[in-house]
């Protein structure tokens, strides 16, 4: 996957990018890693834009720059803030 501003390019089993947009970035002070919150605007079943996430170091090399979200543990510690970002888009009546 590449960083690339408001877009990322993520690459598809065949190597094809997609491209995303990100949705929102923060920092998790449990786990002390950035995360990124993206979608490819595609729609689960109740017709919301399926969010994505992963961590990312802005300290490295593009290429290397972003990580998937890997055990249990990581997902519960950012799940608070994911759950709220819903409700905050939920209520703002943002298309996502």
């Amino acid at each position: 996957m590449e960083y690339d501003g408001e877009l990322i390019a993520v690459y598809d089993d065949q190597a094809r990018p997609l491209e995303c947009q990100i949705i929102s970035k923060f920092k998790n002070e449990d786990t002390g890693k950035n995360y990124l919150v993206y979608t490819d605007n595609s729609r689960n079943e109740l017709g919301k834009k399926n969010m994505f996430v992963v961590s990312y170091n802005p300290d490295v090399a593009e290429e290397d720059k972003l990580s998937p979200v890997e055990t249990y543990e990581e997902w519960e510690s950012i799940s608070g803030f994911l759950e709220e970002l819903r409700k905050l888009i939920d209520e703002k009546g943002l298309d996502l």
